[in-house]
């Protein structure tokens, strides 16, 4: 063996100990980097979450302040001390879960009206927000927390200072808020694990603290929370050792803009390093063998220099393989919290469209003047177009419900020709060409019209200057295709006149996120959710494209049947005015006002359950329910556990589920009827219309169309 030899095998041991070491520490170091950057957006999420639940809640106090002042305006003192004011106080909190108590007192803080007994001699003069809004008007005031003398219960007030019509102070007007109504959301919301969670006003007062109440607990301004307030007053993450139980966390807060209150989530640094720690075991477990196949690839390379060769061709081949399965699971995580994160956005901003779409319809048969009412129709049009839009938005992870129908292909891109001129510019012509027989294709129109306004403004962004975009269709049978199954198609093409894709471009075009575009000009989404909308439907997508002569896009879909009404129109008509008792559950208070004008509106009586335990506790009482109109994400029982419930114990009982959601999970068993939030207000009238007779009794329809 040759001295040159010798320093090569002396080389190759220290070499297969550093590198597995050295790729060991990268990793570890990398890994931690990791773990504390999902730590950071874990706990920032979650505190979003705590923010709209604390800003919804004083939302809806808010509105119960201004209820009772508005109810006790022109009153006297003697007219605030009788009863029918505290039974007006009663049933304004009886839904309100949130809500301990309703008090009105008088200037000297003598208790005029309460929403529960009181001792009549009872004075509030000496607490903390009677004195405050005494020396001034402080407007909605939030105090510390406190227990109730009437109530016995740990609470914190939020109010308002009443005043007389010369400016002068007449008393105030309190309501009490639970911190355990606080905590057990706080309990719903966190997963299984050493969380914390808290609201804490904006001087330090520990109105709610979870999982340890600190009722009388006030942070100094050198706890680490209130230095990172002064410092960051909106919102921000910072990290420090409680000055509760002495354990040292990961904190996120946000002001609950504009209350003088922030929420604040925190997670301790054993759960987050607990991970880090499991992960350099493997690493480390890894990194051993690594160095052991070193070692022997080593001395195996000293005797064959050819084995050494295919060795090392084998361990490349190898990384490459393992790098692409981790780029493949990164991307299909990617998609799932992507996928997780629309959701959740199409509920919140389904039930605000909701509110919005049933106000402005009730709004609208109000109104007598024909320019007012062609601007409500205007912010009508555009709520919709927001619900469109939601729906869009979960197309590329197929997350949503699909409603294929008999769709008009000509008619529906005439009816998007204004949107299509609109998006992509004077510069751009468009054309249409379609025989006069083509058949009607079998798809969810909304999702049809995104694919062809994504397909358009692609091809206008591949045409810079000026070109023609060309929209058309022609029916096909397929005998035999490697991608679609025999059968009769309708194939609509987007062909541009653009500077088109070279063959390594094209064959990348439908994966998700890749993307041709500047940064901040394209998601690389487009293609992909066609693609996914395709699939779905039973066709595909198939692209044509050569450098300088453009691209075309073909949607291949089945072709549709006209799909008949449910029930003949004078029918449903007849059927949508017979007054019915519906028993709403919503546990959103906004919803739930809009909805209940709306279902009176149309004339029914409505009964009102915050959660699903309060509709069973209702439907074991009240023999006179007709219907069940429910939501699905609530808090303890979802609008499917509640059906599940009542198809058990009131088997002829029909229940409409009202959700924002665009998935919802299978139960088997259950065929229940689904409107999708927002809705209008004769979409709702036609949901009912189709579930019951002209008696209000159980029809045999159990599902229609979702409008």
């Amino acid at each position: 063996m040759s001295i040159s030899s010798v320093r090569l095998h002396r080389l190759l041991l220290v070499a297969s100990l550093l590198v597995p070491a050295i790729v060991f520490l990268a990793a570890a170091a990398w890994n931690r980097a990791e773990v504390l950057r999902d730590n950071e957006e874990t706990i920032t999420r979650t505190t979003a979450i705590l923010h709209e639940h604390a800003r919804k809640v004083l939302d809806t106090v808010e509105l119960v302040l201004g209820r009772v002042d508005d109810h006790i305006q022109n009153m006297t003192q003697e007219e605030i001390a009788s009863p029918e004011t505290s039974g007006f106080l009663q049933r304004l909190r009886v839904p309100l879960e949130q809500v301990v108590s309703i008090w009105i007192a008088d200037a000297t803080g003598r208790v005029l009206a309460g929403s529960q007994d009181w001792d009549r001699t009872l004075s509030i003069a000496k607490r903390e927000w009677f004195e405050v809004h005494r020396g001034r008007d402080a407007g909605t005031y939030i105090s510390a927390a406190f227990e109730g003398r009437a109530t016995r219960t740990l609470s914190f007030a939020v109010s308002r200072r009443r005043s007389t019509p010369d400016g002068h102070f007449a008393g105030t007007i309190h309501i009490a808020l639970s911190p355990e109504y606080f905590s057990r959301f706080f309990q719903e919301v966190f997963p299984p694990g050493p969380h914390t969670a808290s609201l804490i006003r904006q001087d330090g007062a520990v109105l709610v603290r979870f999982p340890t109440p600190s009722p009388d607990m006030h942070l100094g301004p050198q706890s680490p929370l209130m230095r990172s307030i002064a410092a960051r007053p909106d919102g921000g993450t910072f990290s420090g050792i409680s000055t509760t139980d002495g354990l040292e966390r990961f904190y996120a807060y946000r002001r609950v803009v504009p209350y003088p209150v922030y929420v604040v989530s925190g997670i301790g640094f054993d759960a987050v390093f607990g991970r880090w720690y499991w992960n350099l075991a493997v690493y480390a477990a890894v990194a051993g063998l690594s160095g052991l196949t070193l070692l022997l690839v080593s001395w195996l390379a000293l005797r064959r220099a050819k084995a050494e060769q295919v060795a090392l061709v084998q361990l490349r081949h190898e990384s490459e393989q393992r790098l692409a399965a981790e780029q493949r699971l990164l991307q299909a995580q990617k998609m799932e919290s992507i996928g997780q994160l629309t959701g959740g956005i199409a509920h919140d901003f389904n039930n605000l469209l909701a509110v919005i779409l049933g106000n402005l319809d009730l709004l609208r048969k109000r109104i007598p003047d024909d320019r007012a009412k062609r601007l409500l129709e205007g912010a009508i049009q555009g709520a919709q177009r927001g619900a469109a839009l939601t729906q869009r938005l979960l197309a590329f992870s197929r997350r949503q419900d699909l409603t294929p129908q008999a769709v008009d292909v000509p008619r529906l891109v005439a009816g998007m020709t204004d949107l299509l001129s609109r998006s992509l510019g004077p510069s751009i012509q468009i054309a249409t060409e379609f025989p006069s027989d083509l058949p009607q294709v079998k798809v969810d129109p909304n999702q049809l019209e995104m694919a062809l306004l994504n397909l358009a403004v692609n091809a206008r962004d591949a045409m810079p200057v000026s070109g023609t975009i060309t929209i058309s269709a022609r029916a096909e049978d397929i005998d035999q295709d490697h991608v679609l199954s025999p059968g009769n198609y309708v194939c609509v093409c987007v062909s541009d006149t653009g500077m088109g894709m070279d063959a390594a471009t094209l064959a990348r075009a439908i994966e998700p996120f890749f993307t041709t575009k500047g940064i901040g000009k394209g998601t690389g989404l487009g293609l992909s959710m066609i693609h996914g909308l395709a699939v779905q439907s039973g066709g595909a997508l198939k692209l044509k494209s050569e450098v300088g002569k453009g691209t075309t896009a073909e949607i291949w879909l089945p072709q549709g049947e006209p799909v008949s009404e449910i029930r003949p129109r004078r029918e449903r008509e007849r059927l949508a005015h017979r007054a019915c008792t519906v028993l709403l559950v919503e546990d959103d208070p906004l919803v739930m006002m809009g909805t209940a004008a709306m279902l009176e509106d149309l004339g029914h009586t409505v009964a009102e359950a915050p959660s699903g335990e309060a509709a069973l506790r209702i439907l074991r009482t009240d023999t006179s329910i007709d219907l069940v109109v429910t939501d699905h994400a609530m808090p303890g029982m979802t609008g499917l556990e509640l059906a599940d419930r009542i198809r058990t114990e009131w088997p002829g009982m029909p229940v409409l589920l009202a959700s924002g959601h665009a998935e919802l999970p299978e139960r088997t068993g259950l065929a229940i009827p689904r409107l999708t939030k927002p809705f209008r207000r004769d979409e709702l009238e036609n949901a009912i219309a189709s579930m019951v007779t002209p008696n209000c009794e159980p029809s045999n329809v159990v599902s229609f169309p979702r409008a």
